[in-house]
């Protein structure tokens, strides 16, 4: 049997995406409490191999959020955690399940809007993370739409006006500009697609963002360095809330 995610890499069009996960899951169930849920995972083992510069980042950002630093941001919101076709046997689901988690999310309950980010430092391309997001854009839908099959009721994510889908990098992450005209074509197939399901009660936007160019390097030599440094007003630590408060639009929607 299928998982949500089976045949959707290298997609960019998000009305095929979803199809397929429809395909893939035609009756969605999870006994997942995690599911799109808000979170803070601040920890990173002293002996994880996953200390790359954006991993440092995302962690930075959670202990700051978590102390009061950094209002509204949260990491790892599970995606697809648990969701399986309710035909499939459970224990079969969860020994091929794997996890799909937004690297960072920003919530506004006032006004209802949620920034779901894609995290780049020197990895992947503009096309490559854009496609990625785009598949959390796509899960995002098909839960909603699932909702009453599935434990969302009290996830607020799932009540957004308007859902932001980022991808957040470096300035030089962007210099090959080509590399636009994937994005414009994904933003052509969102607006369609998203029109279509969402009846216009809600909506999606994509976007790709960029440090400031005095964010040149990461701050922080690895996991345990993040949780010290941001434990308290730091520079560095500063200088984390400073830049994710001023990310540069590239290539902007006309």
């Amino acid at each position: 049997m299928a998982s949500l995610f089976d045949g959707t890499e290298g997609m960019e069009n998000i009305g095929d995406i979803y199809d397929r996960m429809e395909a893939n899951c035609p009756h969605p169930r999870s006994t997942s409490q995690k599911l799109w849920a808000l979170r803070h995972a601040c920890d990173i083992p002293s002996r994880s191999r996953n200390q790359s510069c954006e991993t440092l980042i995302e962690k930075a950002v959670a202990n700051l959020a978590a102390r009061g630093h950094m209002p509204g941001w949260f990491n790892q919101c599970p995606t697809a955690s648990g969701i399986a076709d309710s035909s499939e046997d459970r224990r079969t689901a969860s020994r091929r399940g794997k996890r799909r988690d937004v690297d960072l999310v920003h919530w506004c309950g006032s006004r209802k809007h949620a920034r779901l980010v894609e995290l780049k430092w020197a990895s992947d391309d503009p096309c490559s993370a854009l496609k990625q997001i785009l598949r959390y854009g796509a899960t995002y839908i098909f839960c909603r739409i699932h909702k009453k099959e599935l434990p969302l009721q009290a996830q607020p994510l799932m009540d957004a006006a308007h859902v932001s889908l980022e991808v957040v990098a470096p300035a030089r992450y962007y210099l090959d500009s080509s590399q636009k005209d994937c994005l414009v074509r994904m933003r052509d197939s969102l607006n369609r697609f998203v029109g279509s399901k969402t009846g216009g009660i809600w909506s999606m936007s994509l976007n790709v963002l960029a440090f400031p160019e005095d964010f040149d390097r990461v701050p922080f030599t690895d996991g345990e360095d993040v949780i010290k440094k941001c434990r308290g007003a730091s520079a560095e630590g500063q200088k984390v809330c400073a830049t994710f408060n001023n990310l540069a639009s590239v290539w902007p929607a006309p």
